[in-house]
């Protein structure tokens, strides 16, 4: 008798199972043909049914149809026809569609026995949520539920398909049991982006109990920088409404929605939001210390950069002294041979920190080759370095700003208590490094450097959270096959192999699974899989699937993926609805200077500053006549101030500095620089 929780009796049997010499059941998968019932035509590759086995109740997921008819050849049937399509003929001939059901589980009656019994010939059913939950291990989790896609069944409930969520064991994905999460898919079809933030936005709703933060490396355009930005604007906002109207932005559909209540989560962005970004190249110059705190977002290179994103965007500057570990990969390696690399080791040893320590130093030598020429000496080393190795190093540094790309500043930097992209993490922090604007070596040095000092604070338990998610994209770039090694590589594997018990999870996309570093996908419990392309679905990295699913792979829609986890004995398919942010274009299109007039930048400033702005025909009125950039001048001034410890109200401030509007502005100046003082508080 099959567990009658397990069944959907209203929709009646299916199908009835069929075995024979050449498709026998077994354990893992059994054949079924159809019934002739409305309930029966809405079977479809990937809907779960159940089956009765010996004292069981077999739950499989559809794959592989067929449609036999008594034929033994194609002949047959042209000679019935005398090769005639338009014949009547003299009676139906009977085809029956045929099933190949994979299974997930077998639930035995007595609940403290297992059953791996084949299926015996009878009535197929659509299976109940319940019976898909017990056979995707739901029961067995250590974890708490994390729901990660959508499952729809062929069955009706309440005048829709039913929906289960296709949850995952939080141990399985944070660890410690396992850990890791892949996505592969074709660029642009497979929602592997989207989906990500899905997921981690899943996980900061489903797990109340621990510190979660995330990290994640915007590579591409302005796809990343916005998460803090809802999908449809604020009921009370009319002027954004029509900057999301005139960007044709609309929210999510009331399907989504549903999608959304299925899954139990709620529909909001990210509220503790954090961009970082390296300054553009050329925008700050000079010998003296670089104040960090006085870099508005309009001088970095993203996106993201009108002056009223500074109270979430945020630089990465370095000196001299960050960038001479990486010096082997930021020379051409032909060209960074051993004496070379010697000179360099010999600056970190001296503790050069910036370019003008360097500079100082390079006189310094000039000044003993000089000095060695007037006195008569042949002299042609300096501490055991040839001047030609010099003279190489001399040539090689001159570019040095310009391949580092607004990374590299002359002086040293003062962060102050400025927000770093390398400090300790906040619960539900999504912190975001932008690195879409740059290429090859600044690109490869930033993720390097950021995930190699974010692994060594893992290892000294420093995270500030209980657990981090790390994500990567394009991560057959970064942690390609074969023998090729570097540092960021190294450093991957380390996490896909020790990091679950370090509280790092890495979560991985990639349009090529089968060109990553076998140990980084081998050690993820959880993968996903969207539109594969054929060059990539006959690789080996999919033998595991059967050919049917191999073929859905080539056609998936957006939103469709297919899920492989630990607890689960075959994949299943599932959808998501779209994250309820801002994403791509969309963003800059709304929230990008073109868009934003100068008293709305003010109020977004006020208001990124922890203070609720006036009105804005009050802004209005106190901009109003007043040079636009002076203006944004005064704004970064006031930012800088409040950043470096200035108390008070913001607007306030500014409206002194503004002189009440445009009447008594006098085009002078910042009254800040002239007496902070005396406007604290």
């Amino acid at each position: 008798m099959i567990h009658p929780e397990f069944i959907d009796q209203r929709s009646g049997p299916v199908g009835r199972v069929v075995t024979s010499e050449e498709y026998p059941a077994t354990a893992h998968e059994f054949y079924f043909w159809t019934a002739e019932t409305e309930a029966a035509r809405r079977l479809d590759i990937g809907h779960i049914v159940a089956a009765e086995s010996e004292d069981a109740t077999a739950i499989a997921v559809l794959d592989d149809p067929r449609r036999y008819s008594d034929l033994e050849s194609f002949l047959d049937d042209f000679y019935a026809y005398d090769g005639d399509p338009a014949l009547e003929a003299l009676s139906e001939r009977v085809e029956i569609l045929v099933w190949c059901a994979r299974v997930l589980d077998t639930c035995h009656r007595d609940p403290d026995r297992k059953s791996r019994r084949p299926v015996r010939s009878g009535p197929v059913y659509f299976a109940t949520r319940r019976a898909i939950e017990f056979a995707l291990g739901v029961e067995d989790f250590s974890g708490r539920r994390i729901p990660l896609l959508l499952h729809e069944n062929g069955n009706e409930v309440d005048g829709g398909p039913q929906r289960t969520p296709l949850y995952v064991d939080e141990d399985y994905l944070l660890g410690p049991e396992a850990g890791h999460l892949n996505i592969t898919g074709m660029s642009g079809l497979s929602t592997k982006t989207s989906h990500a933030l899905f997921t981690i936005a899943s996980i900061f709703q489903n797990v109340p109990d621990k510190k979660v933060a995330a990290l994640m490396f915007n590579v591409k355009g302005a796809d990343l920088l916005f998460l803090d930005k809802p999908v449809e604007p604020p009921q009370d906002a009319p002027d954004l409404a029509a900057r999301y109207e005139r960007a044709g932005q609309g929210g999510l559909s009331e399907e989504e929605r549903r999608m959304y209540r299925a899954l139990g989560l709620e529909e909001r962005p990210f509220e503790n939001f954090r961009v970082f970004a390296p300054l553009r190249y050329g925008v700050r110059g000079g010998v003296g210390t670089l104040d960090a705190a006085s870099v508005s977002a309009g001088e970095l290179n993203t996106l993201r950069n009108t002056p009223a994103e500074s109270g979430c965007v945020y630089p990465i500057v370095w000196e001299l002294g960050d960038v001479l570990p990486y010096a082997g990969r930021i020379f051409d390696p032909a060209d960074y041979d051993d004496k070379f690399r010697g000179f360099v080791e010999e600056l970190k040893a001296r503790d050069i920190r910036t370019m003008a320590d360097y500079e100082g130093l390079m006189r310094e030598i000039e000044d003993y080759f000089q000095d060695a020429e007037d006195e008569g000496k042949t002299v042609s080393t300096w501490h055991g370095h040839h001047v030609a190795t010099i003279r190489k190093a001399y040539n090689r540094f001159s570019g040095l700003p310009s391949k580092c790309a607004g990374l590299l500043v002359h002086g040293r930097v003062d962060y102050g208590g400025l927000p770093r992209v390398e400090d300790p993490f906040e619960d539900r922090e999504m912190r975001v490094v932008d690195i879409s604007q740059l290429s090859g070596v600044p690109q490869d040095l930033i993720v390097t450097s950021v995930i190699g000092r974010i692994w060594e604070m893992a290892e000294q338990g420093k995270l500030g959270v209980d657990k981090l998610i790390i994500f990567v994209d394009e991560l057959n770039k970064y942690a390609p096959s074969g023998a090729k090694s570097s540092p960021l590589k190294e450093t991957l594997v380390d996490i896909s192999a020790r990091g679950r018990h370090l509280n790092l999870t890495l979560f991985g996309a990639q349009q090529f699974r089968s060109k990553v570093d076998d140990e980084v996908v081998g050690n993820a419990a959880t993968s996903l899989y969207g539109r594969i392309g054929d060059e990539e679905i006959t690789n080996a990295s999919y033998r595991s699937f059967s050919q049917t699913t191999r073929e859905e792979l080539l056609s998936l829609e957006k939103g469709r993926l297919l899920l492989r986890h630990a607890h689960y004995a075959v994949p299943v398919f599932g959808r998501f609805p779209r994250p309820p942010v801002l994403m791509g274009r969309q963003g800059t299109d709304i929230f990008g200077s073109r868009n934003l007039d100068i008293a709305e930048e003010v109020q977004a400033t006020i208001r990124s500053l922890g203070h609720t702005p006036p009105s804005l025909p009050e802004v209005r009125a106190l901009v109003e006549g007043v040079p636009k950039e002076k203006v944004i001048e005064e704004l970064n001034r006031v930012r800088a101030s409040f950043r470096n410890g200035m108390r008070g109200d913001p607007y306030r401030v500014l409206k002194r500095e503004l002189g009440g509007g445009a009447r008594r502005y006098d085009g002078r100046g910042s009254r800040i620089l002239r007496g902070i003082d005396r406007l604290e508080g």
